[in-house]
């Protein structure tokens, strides 16, 4: 049986804060054979050759460093990449199909950006050899006989012309922030007067990349990436932030240019990786531990297989139970009292107007919002906290825990742990259970301001809640998170409010998670930044075909897995669904 041991070196405080305690306690080292080694940095590291795989060292280590797994089913091949000694390791790459869309699927931490960037030419295979630098002919050869040895050839050769959008753009914002947006893409666009209508962006051409939102930025970088040249498309996470028109926008716009590009995208949007990939990769393993990419199948398929938590052609379970999207926990419990309770409000922000019919929010309840980017979302949920001011009435003494859409803690030089006793001293105690299966116990003596996206969303959302509060108001809690992740934060804030009693209210563009985690849907229409309107609060599917009416676009359920999954435009489907009134079947 083969053994991987991975020591996390940012967890690892030795030498200064631990005395090697792995080391004293293996029952290998006891018997003089030399399975741990002190390396340069003064972290140990462990021969996983000689590692029994017994555990000792994973319960003894006081930082929770150290992943000891036992591959019952290791991939037949050797990594195609391995960081270092006792680090993360990948198995195999996904393979690029000339004129087809590759989907990629799988959880945060197991590779994906890895795999993206060894295709891409930014990192070089070395085969799990960390101390070696293999050549060019080198890395073909380790791949005849595949169809990637054709893709090196072409690669190593300069004849593959590459366009990546990487997943973490901020880097770039920051080179770029004194940039104006029509600097930046004038660099490959000539007509850019035509494409930035085409994309509604005419109305930031000139504004610097600093100041956009994280949305704008986003769309900005997908069009520099279609419209620099190239014969490889690399898609990264480009559906973070944007709402979900212009998901469909970006998506319409693959669906043009697909059959005569080839395209490698990742991403967690379940409803835009089904509809734009002719085949899915399924990623696997142990987050931060190893990854290994499945062999390819179709879309539809691959992602059931997914959710289901099988990959039937390797004969392999990935997850222990299957996700299930069309079961939601309880539903057996009665709404109470009004928390909240508003009449029709009114914003006036500079040139944009907000208007919101009659609504509430009781007990036991939480409720979705969904709309455009641009139309108020943010700003109705600033008026409910007491941020912005408004007319119009909302129920007072409240208390009430906010999560705003976007926030910088990259001057907060705390930990975790103080950060979330901020929001309630003895959450440890009151929530232990979440703290494990949020995978936030491993983070509390973390800085807040090293935290990833994702983590910071998780903590952030979490503490949020942990707080005791009346009503709770949680902006976009499901970016920078892959859909098990979704999962499990959609399970807390159903937990939460549906156990003590609370309110709550979520704003989010994933229609599949906040259908799955809201009781009833309030819908915003309009202009973006001019004008916008809550319509008012529905059941959940009278409300999202109130939305996606608007949108012209209809969606079925998925007769093996019950997830939804958007019909094609003008399909026999879309036809009949439309003609029948039913937008979300």
């Amino acid at each position: 049986m083969k053994r991987i041991a991975v020591i996390d070196r940012d967890r690892c405080k030795a030498p200064e804060k631990c005395d090697y305690i792995c080391m004293k306690v293996c029952p290998v080292q006891k018997n003089n054979l030399k399975i741990f080694n002190i390396l340069q940095d003064k972290k140990p590291s462990i021969d996983e050759s000689l590692c029994i795989g017994c555990g000792i060292c994973v319960k003894r280590c006081p930082f929770n460093a150290i992943i000891i797994i036992n591959l019952t089913k290791e991939p037949d091949e050797r990594p195609v990449f391995q960081y270092g000694p006792n680090t993360f390791r990948l198995y195999r790459l996904p393979i690029i199909k000339e004129g087809k869309v590759v989907g990629i699927i799988g959880r945060n931490g197991m590779g994906k950006s890895t795999a993206i960037n060894i295709i891409a030419g930014l990192l070089k295979p070395n085969f799990g050899d960390f101390s070696k630098k293999y050549d060019d002919k080198e890395i073909i050869r380790e791949f005849r006989g595949s169809e990637l040895q054709s893709y090196f050839e072409k690669l190593y050769s300069n004849k593959i012309i590459i366009s990546y959008k990487p997943q973490n753009i901020t880097k770039i914002k920051n080179m770029l922030k004194d940039k104006t947006v029509r600097d930046f893409l004038s660099r490959v666009i000539n007509n850019l007067e035509e494409i930035s209508k085409k994309f509604e962006i005419e109305n930031i051409l000139d504004r610097r990349i600093g100041d956009l939102s994280g949305g704008e930025f986003q769309k900005v970088v997908y069009i520099y990436s279609v419209y620099k040249d190239h014969n490889l498309l690399l898609i990264d996470e480009v559906t973070n932030y944007l709402d979900i028109y212009e998901r469909l926008r970006i998506l319409n716009n693959l669906n043009e240019i697909k059959e005569k590009d080839t395209i490698l995208i990742i991403d967690h949007d379940l409803l835009f990786l089904d509809s734009i990939s002719d085949i899915i990769h399924i990623v696997y393993g142990v987050q931060k531990a190893y990854g290994a990419f499945s062999y390819p199948v179709g879309a539809k398929e691959g992602i059931n297989q997914y959710l289901d938590g099988f990959i039937k052609r390797e004969n392999l379970k990935i997850r222990d139970k299957p996700i299930r999207l069309d079961v939601k926990s309880y539903t057996d419990v009665k709404f109470g009292k009004q928390i909240v309770e508003w009449g029709n409000i009114i914003v006036k922000l500079d040139n944009f107007i907000l208007e919101v019919n009659p609504g509430f929010i009781r007990e036991n309840e939480i409720i979705g919002v969904i709309g455009r980017n641009g139309i108020g979302k943010s700003t109705f949920v600033k008026a409910l906290a007491g941020e912005i001011k408004y007319e119009g009435n909302v129920s007072k003494n409240l208390i009430i825990s906010y999560k705003p859409q976007f926030y910088d803690f990259s001057d907060y030089n705390i930990t975790v742990d103080q950060f979330l006793k901020s929001f309630n001293e003895k959450y440890k105690d009151d929530y232990k259970e979440y703290l494990s299966m949020l995978n936030i116990s491993d983070l509390l003596d973390r800085e807040v301001n090293t935290l990833s996206g994702g983590e910071l969303q998780t903590v952030y959302t979490f503490g949020t809640l942990i707080k005791d509060a009346d009503l709770y108001l949680i902006d976009e809690p499901f970016a920078d998170l892959d859909i098990e992740q979704r999962l499990l934060l959609s399970k807390f804030i159903r937990d939460i409010i549906k156990i003590r009693g609370k309110a709550c209210l979520v704003v989010d563009h994933d229609l599949i998670f906040l259908n799955w985690v809201s009781d009833r849907i309030l819908v915003f229409v309009g202009e973006p930044g001019k004008y916008g309107k809550a319509l008012g609060i529905y059941e959940n599917k009278e409300g999202l075909n109130i939305f996606l009416k608007q949108l012209d676009i209809t969606m079925r359920t998925d007769e093996e897995t019950k997830r939804p999954r958007i019909n094609k435009q003008n399909s026999r489907l879309d036809l009949i669904q439309k003609q029948k009134g039913i937008y979300y079947e």
